[in-house]
């Protein structure tokens, strides 16, 4: 494909990309109808299945060293609310009286084990959860393999986490594939930071959604192709 057709400013290598679903979850797609939802968590599935798919060739070469060597990887960053009673909420951040609002409204819900520590509560919806016999496990897939990980969130942009920025350069990342709710939150800040940070950020238009869609088109249309590449979802779907 030639530079001047290109949806991307770079060419991609899939060997040091990460798909990045960032607050992909429950209690935030709640806000949205079933419709929606549904829709949405579609496109998701199809860029997860391609990535899986793959991981679980790229295992299969006999020129394997390791079971990641060379291997894209999948990482699920989503907020466990409760978490220690929240303690990780400043209130000096403005986004934290906008989560304390949509908690009264009942979009977040605290189950009594999620304060603890050692039994944190992640959303994440049944369909796009690793593939295992158990789905009702605590594992739920998760901790089969380096592949395909779980990490907690903390702050709006993912890349605000240091355990990321450790898997990233542990796998020597360059490409970033950021899915994720919502546009001007999640999206909008990894974006930025990500770009600053010198990751190439990709953004499946399909992939995010926000509240309200003039803000969403705003942000897709005219300010985050001026430091990240957004594509369609079938622009990525052709990289494999």
């Amino acid at each position: 494909m030639s530079s001047q057709s290109s949806p991307f400013h770079i060419p991609i290598d899939l060997s040091h990309t990460a798909l990045l679903l960032s607050d992909i979850q429950t209690d935030i797609l709640a806000r949205f109808s079933q419709e929606t939802q549904a829709s949405y968590l579609a496109q998701i599935l199809s860029l997860l299945d391609l990535f899986r798919a793959e991981i679980a060739r790229r295992q299969e070469e006999p020129s394997q060293t390791s079971s990641y060597q060379d291997t894209p990887l999948i990482i699920h960053h989503v907020l466990p609310f409760g978490y220690n009673s929240n303690a990780f909420i400043s209130p000096y951040n403005k986004l934290s009286s906008w989560v304390q609002s949509l908690e009264r409204k009942g979009f977040f819900t605290i189950p009594a084990a999620a304060r603890d520590p050692r039994t944190p509560n992640y959303p994440i919806p049944a369909s796009l959860l690793p593939p295992t016999s158990d789905r009702d496990s605590d594992s739920a897939g998760f901790g089969k393999g380096p592949n395909e990980i779980l990490l907690p969130k903390f702050q709006t942009s993912s890349f605000g986490s240091s355990d990321l920025l450790g898997y990233l350069r542990a796998r020597g990342v360059r490409h970033v594939v950021l899915c994720g709710l919502t546009t001007m939150g999640a999206i909008l800040g990894g974006a930025r930071q990500g770009a600053d940070l010198d990751y190439h950020i990709v953004i499946p238009r399909q992939a995010v959604m926000d509240d309200e869609e003039d803000v969403n088109s705003f942000l897709l249309e005219r300010v985050l192709p001026k430091f990240v590449d957004v594509v369609d979802v079938d622009d990525v779907k052709k990289l494999f």
